[in-house]
């Protein structure tokens, strides 16, 4: 027994050798960092978390009320209430954020209010959202159901103007309903204006809406109406981006952009393709897909030349959420493109690599007039020199697992050896499954001649797929 206890007391380190190799620190480190820095830690957590650090430390008892991100949600609390409580839940959620809301200082960069309060409430929010705490980009979520799905209707009901104030430039609404245009007045504020899950009873309604956003650059909607009589008018000389869902019929929709980039057409039906009509100068192509069925499959087309970087990010976050529980898994495609711009080849696969996880039902191409000579940031580009750096690189083009059905080609240039080296890509690698179609029908006989000579190279060439056809139209 003796062995025993040498052996296990042996085994023990001693207390005062631990105290020696990790020292008890009683000051508080945290707490003497400088507050930029501890606000921009406390940025990280939710407004609820945020608020739960006044129970470290007195000192952080302020430090929660600068965050410049705002978020008061209902949701955890109801989807854990008997919906038979909601109705009290809710004006007790309300009671509780209002008075956290008004203890917060400073302006806002964003503010989300995800809830299930009455107008008044909600309109109060508003109005101190916008103009006490001047928040940038502000976005009403409504609650219908315990799946937060969109169930039954409820009226957004707020005073005129009350989205005109200066410093708003972003809106988002989801799950509400409305009636009339008046909340909308006067907001030649907005940049940005993201309708998602709404309900309207008239298509006028949405015409006038826009119409008072007059300096919108950015569109989304997601709407169903009513009553399909109407003419959807979105008329603006700012807007870039474009994306439209429209679960019910729509009697005529008239599209006039002259600054409009990307045009995202996610669901939308008409009676007829007539019935659409797109005026938009960088969205030009010789064929509209979305205009191929009365039922129109998710269609994006775009410039590449005129897309911005902030643009691209819109785009991106679009395309990969889960847009409010409607995943797209397909789409087509229509890319205006100069193939000698080492730049706009950089952008055309950054926006072709957001496609890896969808199928791209059809890809088409604009190859835009290439000049002999032309000057971009600085740098000269001419025929057969832009080749070799563009292409030089062999990996697939934007990458291994892109993949799309049909790839359609306008204004292929024969001679051009950037053109061909970019269809030789989509012939020899897995890009392209069926088909690839090249016009030529547009051409005088002699460079119809040239280009169909230049086809017939592309169909010697070994292909990816074996079932991949190659034809003129």
């Amino acid at each position: 027994m003796k062995r025993n206890s040498s052996s296990s007391s042996s085994t023990l380190p001693d207390a005062n050798i631990i105290n020696l190799q990790h020292p008890i620190v009683h000051d508080d480190c945290i707490s003497e960092l400088p507050d930029d820095l501890l606000r921009m830690i406390l940025s990280k957590l939710s407004t609820e978390e945020a608020v739960m650090t006044i129970l470290l430390s007195s000192l952080w008892m302020d430090l929660w009320k600068w965050r410049p991100h705002f978020v008061l949600d209902m949701r955890r609390i109801l989807d854990k209430t008997p919906t038979k409580l909601w109705r009290n839940v809710s004006a007790q959620l309300a009671s509780s954020m209002e008075k956290t809301f008004n203890k917060h200082s400073g302006d806002l960069e964003s503010c989300v209010i995800t809830s299930r309060c009455d107008y008044r409430t909600l309109q109060n929010w508003i109005r101190r959202a916008t103009r006490v705490k001047h928040t940038k980009d502000l976005t009403l979520n409504y609650i219908h159901g315990r799946k937060r799905c969109y169930r039954g209707i409820h009226v957004l009901h707020t005073s005129p103007q009350i989205f005109s104030h200066h410093s708003l430039t972003s809106l988002s609404l989801s799950g509400y309903s409305l009636l009339n245009a008046r909340a909308f007045n006067n907001c030649g504020n907005l940049k940005t204006l993201k309708l998602l899950n709404m309900f309207l009873l008239r298509v006028s309604t949405l015409s006038s809406v826009l119409a008072a956003c007059s300096s919108l650059e950015v569109i989304v909607l997601q709407i169903s109406f009513l009553t399909r009589f109407g003419v959807l008018k979105i008329e603006n000389k700012y807007v870039k981006f474009l994306q439209v869902t429209f679960p019910n019929y729509v009697e005529r929709i008239e599209v006039n952009a002259p600054s409009l980039d990307v045009l995202d057409i996610r669901d939308i039906k008409c009676e007829s393709k007539n019935n659409f009509i797109l005026t938009a100068p960088n969205n030009q192509f010789n064929r509209n897909h979305w205009v191929s069925r009365c039922v129109y499959r998710p269609h994006i087309s775009y410039n590449v030349s005129e897309l911005s970087k902030e643009t691209r990010n819109i785009w991106h976050e679009l395309l990969v959420s889960d847009f409010h529980g409607m995943t797209t898994r397909h789409g087509t495609l229509s890319v205006s493109l100069d193939i000698t711009s080492p730049k706009e080849v950089e952008i055309l696969k950054e926006l072709l690599l957001m496609w890896t996880t969808y199928t791209m039902i059809e890809l088409e191409i604009l190859f835009k007039t290439n000049n002999a000579y032309r000057e971009e940031e600085g740098e000269c580009y001419s025929d057969g020199i832009a080749n070799e750096k563009l292409w030089k690189d062999a990996n697939p083009f934007p990458n291994t697992c892109f993949r799309v059905y049909k790839v359609w080609m306008y204004n292929f240039n024969g001679s051009s050896k950037e053109e061909f080296a970019f269809a030789s890509r989509f012939v020899m690698q897995k890009t392209v499954m069926m088909k690839m179609m090249i016009e030529t029908s547009s051409y005088p006989p002699m460079k119809k001649l040239e280009v169909e000579a230049a086809v017939a190279k592309l169909m010697e060439l070994p292909k990816g797929n074996e079932e991949l056809s190659i034809e003129c139209f």
